[in-house]
């Protein structure tokens, strides 16, 4: 029965009837019926005992270049399987290679439906194995990184025999197709308009960062690049972060473009991204509970004044205003900072400004 599993009417039995008329065998007529017949279809084997496995021939490979599979699939019952179909699903991206399939070294031509490279009705007798070797094709439309081949072993029902195969490959990134390049220099903004304008000299040893913590340093000329910065989404592109550490800009510099900055990219494409940095002054105005009218935070009309002088020498020179408030009594001090904050700041929108004020706040305790 196990030689004969899976073939339709593997068991044809017949019978006939023999008798005798008028006398027994020697003296009678001998009478014979017809002949009846009964066939049986034999199952193929059970899932139990059928193994499938799958290799991979190269680990890495670039877009239009082959990559060869081998499948191995064996019976490690002490029964005939048959009617055995052996499914290879291709990723997407690959396509199956023309007369590169055999199967225990004889040429072989499987069924092909997209990415399903199919090999039907193949048949292993107890402790037997069969090798199947095919080809598929990277082509353009595959990405980097890594791709998955899947193979299953069916039986004529369709019923999977054995849990799924698979063997990975992975396309090698193109620099000058999948790679997106940012080039950029740390600028000295000598007019902080936040652009980088002709003479206007690097900044050298400034320390910028990826969001995956890769640090890169400005060499002598102020300038940058990081090599295939990102893979960015071949369709639309992808966002990238780059954050400059100003803790490492020289003394008294402070930023005049925004940071951290993003950037899109696009694959084999350069992108630049600049960021600039200017030298400033700080001015610091103290403040205490004696300039201020008692339980409120209005100025003493005596001090009011005092405001537009500031504004005027703020106005002089790109500066960073920092207030600082000695005071006893934190709730009223933070109350009486914001309101400072808010007259000044209303008070410098309100006339041409040659650039952004930038106002840090710091209340103290006067015990």
């Amino acid at each position: 029965i196990d030689n004969g599993a899976g073939v339709a009417d593997g068991v044809a039995n017949s019978a006939t009837a023999l008798g005798y008329a008028n006398g027994d065998a020697a003296s009678g007529t001998a009478i014979e019926s017809a002949r009846s017949t009964a066939t049986v279809e034999l199952p193929a084997a059970a899932a139990a005992g059928v193994e499938i496995t799958k290799q991979a021939g190269l680990r890495q490979i670039r877009r239009g270049e082959k990559a060869p599979f081998v499948i191995t699939v064996t019976n490690t019952s002490g029964r005939t399987v048959a009617g055995i179909t052996v499914t290879d699903r291709l990723p997407s991206g690959f396509r199956y290679v023309d007369g590169s399939a055999s199967i225990d070294g004889a040429a072989a031509v499987p069924a092909v439906d997209g990415n399903a490279v199919r090999f039907e009705d193949l048949r292993l007798a107890p402790g037997a194995s069969v090798t199947i070797r095919l080809q598929m094709l990277a082509l353009g439309t595959a990405g980097p990184g890594r791709h998955t081949n899947r193979a299953i072993a069916t039986d004529p029902a369709g019923n999977t025999l054995a849990p799924e195969a698979t063997a990975s490959v992975e396309i090698m990134v193109e620099p000058v197709f999948d790679c997106g390049e940012i080039v950029g220099r740390v600028f000295d903004d000598l007019d902080a308009d936040g652009y980088q304008d002709e003479g206007e000299p690097g900044l050298p040893g400034v320390r910028l960062a990826t969001v995956r913590g890769r640090l890169i340093t400005t060499d002598r000329f102020g300038r940058f690049n990081v090599a295939c910065a990102d893979l960015p989404d071949p369709r639309i592109g992808s966002n990238f972060i780059l954050k400059l550490d100003e803790r490492t800009l020289p003394a008294g510099y402070r930023m005049t473009t925004e940071n951290p900055r993003v950037v899109r990219l696009t694959a084999g494409k350069m992108t630049s991204l600049d960021f600039g940095a200017a030298i400033g002054r700080v001015v610091r105005l103290d403040l205490k509970d004696d300039a201020f009218v008692p339980g409120t935070s209005a100025l003493k009309p005596q001090w009011r004044a005092g405001i537009d002088r500031l504004i005027g020498v703020l106005a002089e020179q790109r500066s960073t205003l920092r207030i600082a408030y000695r005071s006893g009594q934190p709730a009223l001090a933070a109350d009486r900072i914001r309101a400072i904050q808010t007259e000044i700041r209303s008070r410098w929108e309100s006339q041409i400004r040659p650039y952004k004020l930038d106002i840090q706040t710091r209340i103290e305790d006067a015990l």
